[in-house]
């Protein structure tokens, strides 16, 4: 998705880079927020019924759980497709593979999703806030997906970095992130417990 945006070899302008990537960005922002609201509902539509301190309980286990994931402790498997876009869908204009890739990508779990806090906070959105949260919090999902793309973007048209310095550099900090995510995952938790109580 990166070289649709940029690609190698070619010193595109700015103007024509940005417009690609705005493209993008927009139709993750519109994926997350439709997966990110049909989702909440569905949890609610089936935990409205349970009482809440089970609920409760359901959400720390399941914390706890992830935040083992995270670690490394256990592996878990979530719902994800881990789907590639076929080669065959790329037959459209830039633009036109933009909008399919930014709405596919925001959307989430057709692709891989790598941190269990989306889990968390998507079930936490459904049994305890209000649904609207699961439309806000989607699109900040879609369009935190594609600031990766962003960065190497960026990198690359200013020569800091090529595209496989930086891929190597995410990669070498895949552990951290996962620990970060795992601390923040607890923070989460401590918050539901503390404001659910």
């Amino acid at each position: 998705m990166t070289l649709a945006v940029l690609p190698l070899g070619e010193e595109d302008r700015w103007t024509s880079i940005l417009k690609r990537y705005a493209v993008y960005a927009l139709t993750a922002l519109i994926g997350g927020g439709i997966a990110g609201f049909s989702i909440t509902v569905f949890i609610f539509l089936f935990t409205f019924w349970i009482p809440f301190p089970f609920k409760l309980l359901l959400v720390l286990v399941l914390g706890i759980l992830f935040c083992l994931a995270e670690f490394k402790v256990i592996r878990l498997n979530l719902p994800q497709f881990k789907w590639q876009i076929p080669a065959s869908w790329l037959r459209f204009s830039q633009t036109k593979n933009m909008m399919v890739w930014g709405f596919i990508l925001g959307a989430g779990f057709f692709t891989y999703v790598p941190y269990t806090t989306v889990y968390m906070l998507y079930l936490s959105i459904g049994m305890f806030e209000p649904l609207y949260y699961g439309l806000l919090f989607g699109m900040v999902y879609g369009v935190g997906r594609t600031l990766p793309t962003l960065l190497i973007i960026l990198l690359r048209k200013i020569k800091v970095l090529s595209e496989e310095q930086v891929v190597q550099k995410l990669l070498k900090t895949k552990r951290i992130i996962h620990g970060v995510n795992g601390m923040m995952l607890m923070l989460v938790l401590f918050h539901l417990v503390m404001t659910q109580i």
